[in-house]
């Protein structure tokens, strides 16, 4: 049974180590991470555990919710670091959310067991992490530049329209331009699916937006007609499926 999340319990909460559990549907059970977080020290009312499965960048409410309670120099432990996620791109956003937030990170198994402090020596490992972010970031952009290509020249186009608009890309560019991070300015950006169902701008489409429009900056050559950022992006009503090759982490 998944555990409920902390405000609902009676138990005080106890600020500074809490522990994050997660596990997809197929078939999973908690217990082993539940056991391994209780034999690492971490009360038990501050521990955060979800069954989710599906795509990444779905909601993950109790990892909402314990990201929500954390302040600088508390520590996020984890038995590996794949819980964080549901595939590498979803593992590098939880990272750099601790990063933002000034939290530390402790994973208890794996190659890369260990507590890394964003504020000290732990910086390398989260550099490490951007710079995987940013390789993948280009391949991925590539791939669907590539594609698009391809699909232009055999007559196909897609017929979804982008989620964020040109208004709303000029907009986001600048609180980037101010220091604000990806995360605060997609809760600030807002669509319209074909429904009428309004939605918030998610992450992984503001990374993608962003990292389309620094490529073409980087290089303007690579701009051809019918090609731009906004095909970059994921699109309205659901993520484009991702590029084969993709890491997948269970």
């Amino acid at each position: 049974m998944v555990k409920q999340s902390a405000k609902a319990s009676v138990e005080p909460i106890d600020h500074g180590r809490f522990g994050y559990a997660r596990v997809s549907t197929r078939g999973q059970t908690l217990e082993v991470q539940l056991a391994t977080l209780a034999t690492a020290g971490v009360a038990p009312a501050n521990v955060f555990a979800e069954k989710k499965s599906g795509k990444a960048g779905s909601t993950r409410p109790e990892w909402e919710d314990v990201r929500s309670r954390l302040r600088p120099g508390d520590t996020l432990v984890v038995t590996k670091l794949d819980r964080m996620g549901r595939d590498m791109r979803e593992t590098m956003e939880t990272a750099w959310s601790l990063q933002d937030l000034g939290a530390k990170l402790e994973i208890l198994s794996g190659p890369l067991a260990g507590v890394y402090d964003p504020r000290g020596m732990g910086k390398i490992f989260f550099a490490m992490l951007a710079g995987f972010a940013e390789l993948e970031r280009e391949m991925m952009i590539e791939r669907t530049l590539d594609g698009l290509a391809q699909a232009a020249a055999e007559g196909r186009r897609s017929g979804r329209p982008p989620v964020i608009s040109k208004d709303m890309m000029r907009i986001a560019l600048g609180r980037r331009a101010d220091g604000e991070s990806v995360t605060s300015i997609a809760k600030g950006l807002t669509y319209k699916t074909a429904g009428g169902e309004e939605r918030t701008v998610s992450r992984r489409a503001l990374y993608n937006a962003f990292g389309a429009h620094d490529a073409e900056l980087a290089d303007p050559a690579r701009r051809r007609p019918g090609r731009s950022w906004q095909q970059a992006q994921i699109r309205c009503g659901g993520p484009q499926r991702p590029p084969s090759g993709r890491v997948e982490l269970g």
